[in-house]
């Protein structure tokens, strides 16, 4: 074979670039020389889950870049690849929203290293079983009685869970079919100094694969006041008698006396919401001994208030 025919088989031979795997026309335009890279083509995941990895090897420093998250002519919301750069071997972790959508969606990146090799990754994401979204994922409300929309849309069936022992909030509608549907959100005023908090679950399709979790959150009073109509009640006879004790106050509020007078004193109501009277009853003093005890009235949590009103009895 003569020095001619064998530069013209050498001539024909394709560019070996060291790449695993690489067959798109951007890797065909690398420039590596003996750079590695090698990252899965393809990526899956579920309509329900949110992230999943991807194992990339490589020999040298490596970016990403080209991001496309508008494949399928939707945006693909939440969509993310972390880390962005890095050397050598590394973990990619792809992050997502739930897809809400009955509708398969794609996105697309490219993992580019410093001497040119290119490899595409093509991410996709299985459709829900249903089309589900919502107006909003938080509501906000001050102490007072209130109400806020939420607006669920649906191709199907849905339903809203979460409201079992909840008693200070209520949810005009709990389920429904297709179509747009406009849910009063009520609380009841907050007579404590504490923020409450309430998760819901709007859900749809066959297993319930779509869902939005709800918060609804009630801000607690900013003071709760209290005072009370006297401090000493009149001096009970031996034989017994009532007094009132009228509570003026803007929340909840608790009347106790000492667990070790319980027999001979009785209070009534022993809790209340907003102004109130409370009967105090002596039963008849059969000893010898002066009797003394405290009623003690209390409203608040963070910022408790209280109220001491004393009480004697005179001997028999």
């Amino acid at each position: 074979m003569n020095r001619k025919h064998i530069l013209a088989v050498l001539s024909s031979l394709p560019l070996v670039a060291c790449l695993f795997a690489c067959s798109s026309d951007d890797e065909a335009n690398s420039k590596a020389g003996a750079e590695m890279l090698s990252v899965e083509r393809e990526v899956a995941f579920a309509a329900t889950e949110t992230s999943c990895s991807v194992k990339l090897s490589a020999d040298c420093a490596w970016e990403v870049t080209d991001v496309n998250t508008n494949i399928d002519g939707s945006e693909w919301a939440g969509f993310s690849v972390s880390p962005r750069s890095g050397k050598g071997n590394s973990v990619l972790v792809i992050s997502s929203e739930i897809n809400h959508r009955s509708a398969d969606r794609t996105a697309t990146f490219i993992i580019q290293t410093e001497g040119g090799l290119k490899q595409k990754v093509t991410v996709h994401q299985t459709k829900s079983g249903a089309d589900l979204s919502i107006n909003q994922e938080a509501f906000n409300f001050d102490d007072k009685e209130g109400t806020q929309t939420l607006t669920v849309k649906c191709n199907t069936n849905w339903e809203i869970v979460g409201m079992t022992g909840i008693d200070w909030l209520e949810v005009g509608q709990t389920a429904g079919g297709e179509g747009t549907f406009d849910i009063p959100i009520k609380v009841k005023e907050n007579f404590d100094d504490v923020d409450r908090t309430a998760l819901l679950t709007v859900s749809a399709g066959s297993v319930g694969d779509n869902k939005f979790d709800v918060r609804i959150t009630q801000s607690g009073k900013a003071q709760i006041s209290l005072a009370l109509s006297t401090y000493q009640l009149p001096v009970f006879a031996a034989a017994g008698g009532t007094e009132k004790v009228t509570v003026t106050c803007d929340g909840a509020w608790h009347a106790a006396v000492p667990e070790s007078v319980q027999g001979w004193v009785h209070i009534t109501p022993s809790s209340g919401i907003g102004n109130g009277e409370i009967t105090v009853t002596c039963d008849a003093n059969t000893s010898i001994q002066e009797r003394l005890t405290v009623l003690t009235v209390s409203a608040g949590t963070q910022r408790p208030q209280r109220g001491d009103v004393v009480i004697m009895q005179s001997p028999n």
